[in-house]
């Protein structure tokens, strides 16, 4: 069973310059909660905040499915889609560590893999390359990603607040978080050689 692409099929046309779209429009809202988002969390309003970061975490699989199966490829969501993905880990990830769900290290590596992935692609247009194309198993991390985060924070909200979790899901949580990191890290590797090979 395909996860990211439920019932649609890749046409090979390139995206076009359209903006008004209905996955961009979910992808800007995306951008658009993450100071409410932020607030929510800093502020110990765990269940708003997890409502926030739930929807939020479902529309990065909605916009990408919307946009094949309306034909709505464009070059503005191939940017927004992947930036508003990076930023709501990031604000997610340091609003979690404020608020004392989570200690500092899973998001330090998160940052560290995403800065190092940006910064590589950044160079590579520089240089007039084609950045490597995502993964499924690239998606699947990000996928991944985006819903350990809110197990962690409703594991926090359901049990008695981030000093003593709801045991059984902040367990899911955790081994989400985990797999997934390893794997976002694996993908990056396969970028690096796929850079590499590119470039001859």
């Amino acid at each position: 069973m395909r996860v990211f692409d439920i019932g649609t099929r890749e046409d090979g046309r390139p995206p076009d310059g359209r903006v008004l779209t209905v996955p961009n429009l979910l992808s800007l809202a995306r951008l658009l909660v993450l100071p409410l988002l932020w607030a929510d969390l800093v502020g110990g309003r765990f269940g708003r905040a997890l409502v926030i970061l739930g929807v939020s975490a479902a529309t990065d699989w909605f916009d990408g499915y919307l946009a094949r199966r309306l034909d709505q490829r464009t070059r503005l969501g191939e940017l927004l889609d992947p930036l508003g993905d990076r930023l709501l880990l990031l604000v997610a990830g340091v609003g979690l560590v404020t608020a004392g769900v989570l200690p500092w290290w899973p998001v330090v590596l998160l940052v560290a893999r995403e800065g190092t992935v940006g910064l590589a692609g950044a160079v590579l247009v520089a240089r007039g390359r084609a950045v490597p194309a995502t993964s499924r198993l690239g998606k699947a991390a990000t996928f991944g990603l985006l819903w350990a985060l809110p197990l962690l924070l409703g594991a926090a909200w359901l049990g008695e607040g981030a000093e003593a979790p709801q045991p059984a899901l902040a367990a899911v949580g955790w081994t989400a978080l985990l797999v997934n990191l390893a794997l976002s890290y694996a993908t990056a590797v396969g970028y690096a050689r796929a850079a590499r090979r590119g470039g001859g």
